[in-house]
This record gives structure tokens, sequence and C-alpha cells, in this order.
């Protein structure tokens, strides 16, 4: 008998093919799209976008899992209007079918969502949604979260095909997500380094205005020294040059201060301190720059003995900036009050002027490198009043100020009157 032809392939087979191509056409066009994004925010919402089209649902949506793995800290929906998200209201929390991929990070396939046994039910608002698959985004071992795809168009339920195509695009997001991340940290890392480069560029800008200031004024004082006849000249010259050479030194070392408390290299002393004489040292530097505005030194509340463990030397620093400031921006004949007192276990030194006061929005930033006490003066490094709060710190204190404009300003270093045990 002749042997039976076989058949060609029918219509059938032929549009299966065409089918599949398709799909792996639009698999690889979401694959491009995804890694097209750059920031995680877009890279997310593009994953449930491509996942929703390629694998033909009406509704997808990415749940990011927190920190503890056992909840979402982000839930990226595609297929709902703005509208409808808010009916919905709170973000899901990670329980029924959301909460057994979290703990058994494998794909989920069912016909019903409300006929599963690990249900939870939809909250008020939530659109009706009955077939459902969610799979795993997982990256270097570790679930990153979960792709979550409803209401499967066309049929009454997802089959293994889009199962396939759903975990296809997972894989895919997970290597778009790490690439994302890594994005987000090089852009962070660069807006620190170009925020390092200004502060450091700032700095050198500051440092080289303050020193030839002070330069130029003690080599201009100098020069009227050297060349000057008449004695009140040469007394005047003196002291300027004095008081610039002065305001060098304190600028050098204020700006070595902060650079060495920027790398955590200012170790205390302690020491069981006398306060009434670390005050009288601090005044005696003083004095000169009062004497010269007019400017009355007085103290209250230090006539009695007391004790303090801390660092002498540091202690003194701070003093003199606060002193240094409150003269030089407090009116000429006016006081400046130094008030020491015991408040529970800590000791308060509390420096007030007459000055012009500082407004509200610039007490937090006087105490940021180069801002200056009065902006208008034209004098100041910038620098005396962050060393000195870091300076406290340092000590196990704290450095406040209080002030009104036009009622001059009270700045507060509180210590502790204990040491660290040793």
């Amino acid at each position: 008998m002749p042997k039976k032809r076989a058949r060609s392939a029918g219509p059938k087979t032929t549009s299966d093919a065409s089918r599949v191509r398709r799909r792996f056409e639009r698999l690889l066009s979401a694959g491009v799209a995804v890694f097209s994004e750059r920031s995680l925010d877009r890279v997310l919402q593009q994953v449930v976008d491509s996942a929703r089209e390629v694998v033909g649902a009406r509704y997808a949506a990415l749940g990011a899992l927190a920190p503890d793995h056992q909840s979402l800290s982000q839930f990226v929906t595609s297929g709902m209007s703005q509208a409808e998200r808010n009916r919905i209201g709170a973000l899901p929390t990670g329980r029924g079918l959301l909460g057994l991929l979290i703990r058994e990070p494998k794909p989920v396939r069912t016909r019903d969502i409300m006929r599963h046994p690990k249900r939870y039910g939809f909250p008020p608002g939530h659109p009706p949604m009955k077939s459902f698959l969610g799979v795993p985004i997982v990256s270097h071992g570790q679930v990153f979260g979960n792709l979550y795809l409803t209401e499967k168009l066309g049929a009454a339920e997802f089959d293994a095909e889009d199962q396939a195509i759903a975990v296809l695009l997972a894989a895919h997001a997970a290597v778009a997500i790490e690439n994302a991340r890594l994005n987000d940290a090089a852009q962070r890392l660069l807006g620190q380094v170009r925020e390092m480069q200004r502060q450091r560029d700032l700095s050198f800008a500051m440092m080289n205005h303050e020193l030839r200031n002070a330069l130029t004024g003690v080599y201009g004082w100098a020069e009227r020294l050297v060349r000057g006849k008449s004695p009140e000249t040469a007394a005047r010259a003196a002291r300027e040059v004095y008081e610039s050479a002065e305001r060098t030194i304190i600028l050098l070392n204020n700006f070595l201060d902060l650079t060495r408390l920027d790398a955590g290299k200012v170790r205390p002393v302690w020491r069981d301190v006398d306060v009434p004489v670390a005050i009288e040292h601090a005044l005696s530097g003083i004095r000169p720059a009062a004497d010269a505005k007019r400017v009355r030194l007085e103290v209250q509340g230090a006539d009695r003995e007391s004790t303090l463990r801390t660092d002498p030397m540091r202690l003194e620093q701070i003093l003199v900036n606060l002193l240094s400031n409150a003269v030089r921006h407090g009116p000429e004949g006016e006081a400046v009050v130094v008030r020491v007192g015991a408040v529970d276990s800590e000791v308060r030194f509390a420096v007030s002027d007459h000055g012009p006061g500082i407004p509200a929005d610039l007490q937090t930033r006087i105490f940021e490198p180069y801002e200056r006490f009065d902006p208008h003066s034209g004098v100041g490094t910038g620098l005396g009043l962050p060393v000195s709060r870091r300076l406290a710190e340092v000590l196990g204190g704290r450095l406040t100020v209080e002030s009104a404009v036009g009622q001059g300003a009270t700045f507060t270093l509180s210590l502790p009157l204990m040491g660290p045990a040793t």
C-alpha cells in the first residue's frame, strides 16, 4: 500500500508560533525599556508597566521588601488610576498571598484569589481581582521584592507560559534594580564629593581673605611704627600690630582645631579645674581688647570655690572665643558679663553682650564654619563658634545661644561637673 503523506503544519501550529514570537519580541522590548532607566523609582515603575503589557494582565504591582524582610516598604502599581489608588488607602502590609511570597519566595499562581488557602482579602475600595500570578525578584541571592499580576486578559487564569515570562522579567528587573541602586549611590557620592569640593574652596578662599586682612594690618601698622615719629602714633601702631598678630594666631589655631575635630583627633586631657581661676585666665587674654573699646568685663557667680573635671586648655579656648566675640560685637562703653552657676550635675558659663543681636535665621548658621557672627561687620574668622561648639561636645557638653535683634546675645556653655570615669 502507498504510504500516507505526513500532514502539513495546521493553522493552529502557525498561530502558536506567531504568538510566541510576538510575546518574545515584547519581552525583549520590555527588557530594553527597563534597562534604559537609571533611577530606582523609574526602574520599578517601568518593570510593572512592562510586566502588565507582556504577560497580559489588567493590573500589576511590585512590592519592595523593608529591611526587616517581613513587610513591604514600597508598592508600585500599574493599571490603576490615581483615584483608585486613593480609594485603597494605605499600602499593603504584606499579608495573605503577598505575605506568602515574602515568607516563601517562589512563584504563586491561582485561578481565584479568594479561594486560595492563604488569602487575606481586600481592603474597602479595592478593585475586584480574581486570577493571580506572583514571582519573587532575587538579586545576588537576596529577595528584593515581588512582582504581582492580577486579572489575566483574555483568559480565566495565568498559565505556565505566563509564569515563565514573569520569571524572566523578574530576572531582568533584579539586574536593572541593582544597576539603579549603584547609579543612585554613585549620584549621592558625586554630590558629596562636590559639596566637599565646595567647602574646600570656601575654606581656602576664607582663609586667604582672613590671613591677607590680618597680615596687611600687621604690615601697614609695622610700617608706621618704623617710620612714625610721634609717641601717639607709635603706641597705636604697636597695639594694632599686636592685635592683628593675635587675630592671625587665633585664626590659624581655630583652623587647625577644626581640621583635627573633623578627623576625630581631638582627645581631652581631663583635670580638676578651679572654675574662678579658669575664668580669670580667659579674661586676662581679653582685657587688652576690652580696654581698647572701654568695655567692662564683669563676672557673676564665680566668687566661691568650685571645681569642674574637664580639659582646662579647651575650656579656656571656648571661653576666650566667646569673650572675644562679645567684646568685638558689643558697643563701646558697655559691659560683657560672664555668669557662672551650677545646675543639677553641670556647670553653665553664660557670656552676654549688648550688641546688635542675632536674627533667628542666623542662630543655627553661626555654628557652621565660615559663617560670620555678624555678616555685615567685616570682622571675625567665622571659625570660633563652630570650633567652640564642637569642643563643647567633645567635653561632653553643649554650646547654645539666645538672642533677639537689638537685644544682644547670650552664649551658654554647659559642661558636666564630672568627666568620664577613669
